[in-house]
């Protein structure tokens, strides 16, 4: 069955039968322009062919069914439907498959089993009343979802596959808002550069997102979720923002702890913003005087979030202190009180008795001695003012 565009648009223009207009099945020849046309009827073409692209911007429909349409791209920027626009099992061979720009639909978009596209597909600053669903289709390049604000959930699963080039990211969904969910469980992303682009999106729900489809990097800065992210470990996302994004960034991993601070994982919590000093020192802009540092609070007490460090190194120095004093043999007393002078000469603040302790500093064992207690008590006191910093939290709000 042939049928022509321009006999699709007089039966789209001039029936005014309620149920709209079906096609099925038919070769549409010349090119089908339904651009700028208000029906606000439903329109069924569905298993059609045609050779030239199919022209639907600006137009108005009640239900848009393009499902098996074969065609080089379709062309709907300002697309408006009042309820579902269906697009699943359609094949579309152009280099820029869909540009659906600026879209307002009423209903959901399916782009679900079968759907292949061999280019772009771009819906990005569209409103989607309810779902996006693209379970089970083929993109051969980015999926362009910036900036849409979808009232529901975005699927992106159950065997969804899209590719990138690298010039964009497979899929890019940076300024998107999903009053729902985010569902990449069973989709594969696969770009040489960035894969998924989550730059700015808030989620309303949760957010399910394996990492073993994804392959290349991921951008996830301004990223605001609720709950706990799903179908990944805190191990696992810990390595994803260290390794696999493409530059440090603090707001993912402030919101990853955020996540695990509601759901009362404290052990995780503090794991998590360790990981993320470590993450800033490797790759964040520290001066050289600004990563020593940072690698001294590291050591010593955690970067505040393990502060017992500083108190383990405090330990250590009592005892080095202790062994200097007892090997060097220049300080007159018995052993216990060797020790506790030791410790007095170590010790912040805390004193043992020691009185009857003397130091031969005439000779070279005595004053070394004298020359490590003092450097010791130095560092004693370093080490105690360290934990009782980070204890109180100073710094980690210097951090």
């Amino acid at each position: 069955m042939e049928i022509t565009g321009d006999e699709i648009r007089r039966l789209v223009t001039d029936d005014q039968d309620p149920r709209g207009v079906r096609v099925t099945g038919a070769h549409i020849t010349g090119q089908l322009d339904l651009q700028d046309l208000v029906v606000k009827r439903p329109l069924v073409l569905r298993d059609c062919t045609t050779d030239q692209p199919v022209l639907l911007s600006r137009a108005h429909f009640s239900r848009l069914d393009l499902r098996g349409l074969v065609a080089p791209s379709i062309q709907a920027h300002g697309l408006t439907v009042d309820h579902d626009l269906h697009l699943s099992a359609a094949r579309l061979s152009a280099g820029e498959s869909v540009d659906a720009r600026q879209m307002r639909i009423g209903g959901s978009i399916y782009l679900d089993e079968g759907f292949h596209a061999a280019g772009s597909v771009m819906l990005s600053s569209s409103r989607v009343a309810g779902v996006v669903s693209c379970r089970g289709a083929r993109i051969e390049s980015t999926l362009h979802l910036v900036d849409v604000h979808v009232g529901d959930v975005i699927f992106l699963s159950h065997g969804c596959e899209i590719s990138s080039d690298g010039a964009h990211a497979a899929v890019r969904m940076r300024g998107a808002q999903v009053d729902g969910q985010i569902v990449l469980r069973g989709g594969r992303f696969t770009s040489p550069g960035v894969a998924v682009d989550l730059r700015h999106v808030k989620v309303g729900k949760d957010l399910l997102m394996p990492f073993d489809g994804i392959e290349g990097q991921v951008q996830l800065e301004g990223l605001v979720y609720e709950g706990l992210p799903r179908d990944a470990t805190v191990d696992e996302w810990m390595t994803l923002l260290a390794t696999r994004t493409p530059y440090y960034s603090t707001q993912p991993w402030v919101q990853l702890a955020a996540a695990h601070s509601a759901a009362g994982h404290e052990q995780d919590v503090r794991r998590i913003r360790v990981a993320a000093q470590r993450d800033l020192r490797r790759r964040g802009q520290l001066s050289r005087w600004g990563r020593t540092w940072h690698l001294i609070r590291g050591l010593t007490v955690g970067h505040g979030y393990r502060p017992a460090l500083a108190l383990l190194w405090l330990a250590g120095v009592l005892a080095i202190s202790v062994g200097v004093v007892l090997v060097s043999g220049a300080v007159r007393c018995s052993t216990v009180e060797q020790v506790g002078y030791a410790l007095n000469v170590a010790t912040p603040l805390v004193k043992v008795d020691a009185a009857r302790c003397a130091v031969d500093a005439t000779s070279g064992s005595g004053q070394f001695v004298l020359a490590s207690t003092w450097l010791l008590q130095i560092l004693a006191w370093a080490f105690a003012t360290l934990f009782v910093a980070g204890f109180t939290g100073l710094v980690r709000r210097n951090a």
